[in-house]
C-alpha cells in the first residue's frame, strides 16, 4: 500500500528497489515535539498512518538518532519505549528499525524510517545508500514548506490589500455633531489599549470605518487589519475561515492553509456581523479570546493569537443571548468596550459634511473632475430620514451624479421613492404553503426565528414530513431537498428545528 504526498511516495519506491522493507516511511517536524507522517509504502502501510502524529517527547532513543547525522539502526528493542508506529501497527518485538535524519543546510525538517519483521535485515551497503535517498527527501520537504509559507505570504498581502488600509494617513470620521464627536472621543480613548470592542449600530452606519480607525490610531496600525464577514460564513467552514487547517483535514484540503486569526497576527481581526457566527465557532472563539490560544482544523499544535479583536453587529446580542442564538459568555467577553453608532438621522448637521465628501470620492471615482451639488439638493437631503444611514447616503448621490451626467446635482436629481418603487414592482417569490402548516412529530419552528430562516425551516419540515421522517436515502428529505445529508442535519441544528 502506498499513501501520502505523491512526491515522497516516489521516492520510496525508488528506494524500495534498493533496500526492501516491510514499512517505508517519510515525515516532517511538527513543532518541537512531533514528527508527522507525510508518506508510507509496504506491506504494514495502512490508512491508519495518514497524517499520523508520533511524539518524540515519549521516545528519546528517536530524539538522539534525529540529533545526528547518520542513519541510526536498531535491530532488536532495547529500550523501554514504544516503537515509532506503535500505535497503529504491531510490530515483533525483535525487528529491525533505521532512522534516517532528513537534514537541509544542516537544520533537521523530519525522518526517515525503514521497518522489517525480521533482524538483521538492512546491509552495511544498504545503509550507506539510503542517505542519497534522505537528502533528496529533505530537499522536497524543504521546498514544500518554502512554497507553503510564501503561499501564506500571499494571502497576508492580497488581505491586506483588500482592506484597502491607507499608510501613513489619518483616519477621517466625518461629523460635528454632538452625538459623532461622543463617538470620535471613544474611539481615540480605547484604540491604543489592547481591549476588544464591540461596535453597535444600524445597518449603513458606518461600523467598518470606526474599526479601521481603531486600527491605525493604535499600536498595531504597522500589522495588518484582517475582515471577516461572519454572515457569509458556512457553518461547515467557519472554523476553518477563521482557524485555519492542516493537510489533509477534510475532503479538498489539500495543503496547510492558515486562518484569518494567522493572517491578523500582530494586527487586527474585524468580525463583521459577528451575532451570525455559527454556534460552533462561537464556543471557539470563546476560547480564543479567553486563553490567546487556538488550533487549526485537523491540527493538534497550539498557536498563539497575537491579535485585536474588534467586533460589530446590527442585532441586539443580549436579545440573541436569551433566544440562545448567541453565548451569553461570549458577548461579554467581546463587549469589554461598547462604541455605539448613532443613525444619520440623529446626526444634526452632518449630512451637508458627508454629502461633500461623499461627492468628492464620486468625482474622482467616477471621473466627473466638474461634479458638484447646489444648496437646495443639500437642503433636501437633510429632509430626509435616511433609513439605509450613510450607505443609502452615497447610493443615491452616486445615482444622482449620473443623471446630473457629472456636473450639477439638483433637487430633481435626488430621488429616493426610486428605490420604494423599484421594490415594489419586484416579483417576490414565495413558495407555496398552506396557512395550517403541520410540522412532522418532534419537529417545531422557534417563534423567534427570521422570516427567511422561517421559510427556510417550513421547506425543510415539509420535506422530512413527506419523506416519512427519513433524513438520508433515496427517499429521505435530503434527496428531496437536493442536499447533502450532512448540510440538511446542520440546519436541522442550526435553526434549532427538533426538540
Amino acid at each position: 500500500m502506498k499513501l501520502g504526498d505523491p512526491s515522497l511516495v516516489k521516492i520510496l519506491e525508488a528506494l524500495e528497489n534498493v533496500i526492501p522493507s516491510d514499512l517505508s516511511a517519510i515525515l516532517d517536524i511538527e513543532g518541537t515535539n512531533q514528527l508527522k507522517v507525510r508518506a508510507a509504502m509496504g506491506e504494514l502501510a495502512s490508512e491508519r498512518l495518514r497524517d499520523l502524529y508520533v511524539d518524540l517527547d515519549r521516545r528519546p532513543t528517536m530524539i538522539e538518532a534525529l540529533e545526528g547525522e547518520e542513519p541510526f539502526l536498531a535491530d532488536h528493542e532495547t529500550h523501554d519505549e514504544p516503537d515509532t508506529y506503535s500505535e497503529v501497527i504491531a510490530l515483533p518485538g525483535e525487528h529491525s528499525c533505521l532512522v534516517v535524519p532528513l537534514r537541509s543546510e544542516q537544520a533537521l525538517v523530519g525522518a526517515m524510517t525503514l521497518d522489517s519483521v525480521q533482524c538483521d535485515a538492512f546491509s552495511s551497503d544498504q545503509i550507506r545508500a539510503v542517505k542519497g535517498f534522505a537528502q533528496l527527501a529533505a530537499r522536497v520537504i524543504k521546498e514544500q514548506q518554502t512554497l507553503n509559507r510564501l503561499s501564506q505570504q500571499v494571502e497576508t498581502l492580497a488581505l491586506e490589500n483588500a482592506s484597502l488600509r491607507e499608510e501613513g494617513k489619518e483616519p477621517v470620521l466625518i461629523g460635528r455633531s454632538t452625538t459623532w464627536k461622543r463617538v470620535v472621543e471613544s474611539v481615540r480613548l480605547v484604540a491604543p489599549t489592547p481591549t476588544n470592542v464591540l461596535i453597535t449600530g444600524e445597518t449603513g452606519t458606518g461600523k467598518e470605518h470606526v474599526a479601521r480607525a481603531l486600527h491605525q490610531w493604535s499600536a498595531r496600525a504597522s500589522g495588518p487589519f484582517v475582515a471577516v464577514n461572519c454572515a457569509v460564513l458556512v457553518p461547515e467552514l467557519a472554523l476553518s475561515v477563521l482557524f485555519g487547517h492542516e493537510r489533509g483535514a477534510f475532503t479538498g484540503a489539500d495543503r496547510q492553509r492558515p486562518g484569518r486569526f494567522e493572517l491578523a497576527e500582530g494586527g487586527t481581526l474585524f468580525l463583521d456581523e459577528v451575532g451570525e457566527l455559527p454556534l460552533a465557532a462561537q464556543a471557539q472563539l470563546l476560547r480564543v479570546v479567553q486563553e490567546k490560544t487556538f488550533e487549526r482544523v485537523g491540527g493538534i499544535e497550539p498557536l498563539q493569537a497575537d491579535v485585536r479583536l474588534i467586533a460589530a453587529t446590527n442585532k441586539d446580542l443580549t436579545v440573541e443571548a436569551h433566544r440562545s442564538g448567541f453565548r451569553e459568555d461570549l458577548y461579554y467577553r467581546l463587549n469589554s468596550f461598547p462604541i455605539v453608532l448613532p443613525p444619520l438621522r440623529e446626526r444634526e448637521g452632518d449630512i451637508a459634511l458627508m454629502a461633500s465628501h461623499l461627492i468628492q470620492r464620486v468625482r474622482s471615482q467616477f471621473n466627473m473632475p466638474k461634479l458638484s451639488i447646489t444648496t437646495e439638493a443639500i437642503h433636501k437631503l437633510e429632509g430626509y430620514s435616511w433609513p439605509g444611514n450613510v450607505r443609502e447616503l452615497g447610493n443615491i448621490l452616486e445615482r444622482a451624479a449620473i443623471l446630473a451626467q457629472g456636473k450639477e446635482i439638483h433637487p430633481g436629481h435626488i430621488d429616493w421613492e426610486y428605490n420604494a418603487s423599484a421594490q415594489k414592482s419586484l416579483k417576490v417569490y414565495e413558495p407555496e404553503r398552506s396557512h395550517s402548516f403541520q410540522a412532522p412529530d418532534e419537529y417545531a419552528i422557534p417563534d423567534e426565528l427570521p422570516r427567511l430562516h422561517r421559510v427556510m425551516a417550513e421547506e425543510i419540515l415539509r420535506a422530512i414530513g413527506e419523506s416519512d421522517g427519513k433524513i438520508a436515502g433515496k427517499q429521505g428529505a435530503a434527496r428531496k431537498l437536493g442536499l447533502p445529508t450532512t448540510t440538511l442535519r446542520s440546519m436541522i441544528k442550526r435553526f434549532h428545528l427538533k426538540g
